[in-house]
């Protein structure tokens, strides 16, 4: 009986023993992983606080930049600045480093300059230009939602809110500037939401929307049937726009026929006559 006592208090002991080091090997594991991992956090913190010193004067314009050319994630504006600058130092770096003339070089280097620097500014304004033509053509689909919505006993500022939120399957840059008015008209009203918006989108259209909406909020007319006929008024204009296109095609088109077909038949009228000319004389 006593030799069963001291065997079970032996292998209690041993038992705790082995589960207590199992515990701190555990323990002391977890602590490792959590002080490595909060040196990596630590790490890319530093690092994204020394990449944000690199254009940090204009990094609030690129964000403007950014968001008016549909890329409404403001951290890439954080490294814009930065990855052309390290694009632009390693391009230099290999064409100093490799075997090409010293005029291909320079060659290169100014080529490799202008599209490292120039170049992405450019494709932004491209970008910004088709999203505000894209807006412009939107928007009377919107018109007509955002007249159902008061028509039905919404306020404008809960109809853009809805529709801030509704739009995004149908267009979700229209969405995206609908949702800022939206919200911006909670802190600083909504007459000077409306003006920033169509400093963002400087479009007759919009300017149209936003001209009615401030008359509505300073006179308190109807605008419900403001909106659908404004909204009918918009796809008119496209309608004319298109209409005037199609007419420009027929004075464009005439440079390229008498280049190309013009010029070629008079050729092959004349080649016969004068290469026969030039044999008699010959």
């Amino acid at each position: 009986m006593i030799y069963l006592i001291i065997s079970a208090l032996l292998l209690s002991f041993v038992a705790a023993t082995l589960i207590t080091q199992k515990l701190s090997q555990k323990l002391h594991k977890n602590n490792v992983q959590s002080f490595l991992d909060e040196n990596r956090a630590t790490n890319l913190q530093k690092f994204n606080q020394f990449v944000s010193q690199f254009g940090k004067g204009k990094q609030q314009e690129m964000e403007q930049k950014f968001v008016d050319a549909g890329i409404y994630n403001k951290q890439l504006a954080k490294y814009y600045v930065p990855a052309k600058l390290i694009l632009l130092v390693g391009v230099i770096v290999l064409l100093a480093t490799s075997s090409f003339t010293i005029t291909n070089q320079v060659l290169l280097g100014v080529i490799a300059t202008f599209v490292i620097v120039f170049m992405p500014d450019m494709m932004l304004a491209m970008r910004k230009k088709v999203l505000v033509a894209k807006i412009s053509r939107q928007l009377p689909y919107m018109l007509d939602m955002m007249s159902v919505c008061i028509q039905s006993g919404m306020t404008i500022e809960a109809s853009l809110t809805y529709l801030g939120e509704e739009l995004t399957a149908f267009d979700k840059d229209l969405s995206f500037h609908i949702r800022k008015t939206a919200d911006s008209s909670k802190i600083l009203g909504l007459e000077k939401s409306l003006h920033e918006l169509s400093e963002r989108i400087p479009t007759q259209e919009v300017r149209s929307f936003t001209l009615t909406l401030i008359q509505n909020i300073q006179y308190g007319t109807s605008i419900a049937n403001v909106l659908s006929a404004l909204a009918e008024d918009m796809r008119n204009m496209q309608i004319l726009n298109v209409e005037e296109k199609i007419g420009k095609l027929s004075a464009k088109m005439s440079v390229p026929l008498i280049l190309l077909i013009m010029f070629p038949i008079v050729i092959l009228i004349l080649a016969p006559g004068a290469i026969m000319l030039l044999r008699d004389l010959g």
